[in-house]
């Protein structure tokens, strides 16, 4: 399929729980009916449309940043601490589950692994280098690559989507994040992509 280019939007929709609508959502990632559209858009070759498809995936990011099952941790720290609560300078390393619903009990649909670092001195802002990998259903064996900034603190995030392997080769367009919810005790975050 030379020329085809697919289109990858992971996009974010805060539900009360899962319901009917959030399991058709990921139905796509369990093997399930796909919400996929099929889009024709302008090709630079004249007379030839290059079709890209757009995706829409749900699922829900477990990041624990401490205690004894913490799945992200600081491989490095700036020598000289900020005096605000930013941690700049700070960079773990994660190895975090994806899953279908908000419950790290919940089906799992793969892993995301990579790096996040504070960068802002002002603000709780990430810049976020990961994978995900997906490994159930359609995309069983696929990667998309994220790389962008991540100000934790506002209510939804977007970061851009830099490539992928498998089904999701040549991915663009962008993922939106959202705090489902948070345990400051160990550190645990739960975010909804």
């Amino acid at each position: 399929m030379a020329g085809l280019s697919l289109l990858f939007l992971a996009h974010l929709l805060l539900l009360p729980l899962l319901t009917g609508a959030a399991v058709h959502d990921t139905a796509s990632l369990s093997g399930g009916p796909s919400s996929d559209n099929l889009l024709l858009l302008p090709s630079s070759n004249p007379g030839h449309s290059a079709r890209k498809r757009l995706t829409h995936i749900r699922f829900f990011w477990h990041d624990i940043a401490a205690g004894p099952n913490a799945t992200a941790v600081i491989v490095a720290q700036s020598a000289t601490r900020n005096a605000t609560t930013t941690n700049f300078g700070s960079v773990r390393v994660m190895d975090d589950a994806l899953t279908v619903g908000p419950n790290l009990t919940s089906p799992s649909v793969g892993k995301s692994q990579g790096l996040y670092v504070s960068a802002d001195r002002d603000t709780t802002g990430l810049f976020m280098a990961m994978t995900f990998t997906f490994t159930v259903g359609k995309f069983n064996g696929s990667t998309m690559a994220i790389l962008g900034r991540n100000e934790i603190k506002t209510h939804v995030r977007e970061m851009p989507i830099v490539g992928g392997t498998g089904l999701l080769r040549f991915a663009t367009g962008y993922v939106q994040a959202q705090t489902y919810s948070f345990d400051p005790q160990i550190r645990y975050n739960i975010i909804e992509f």
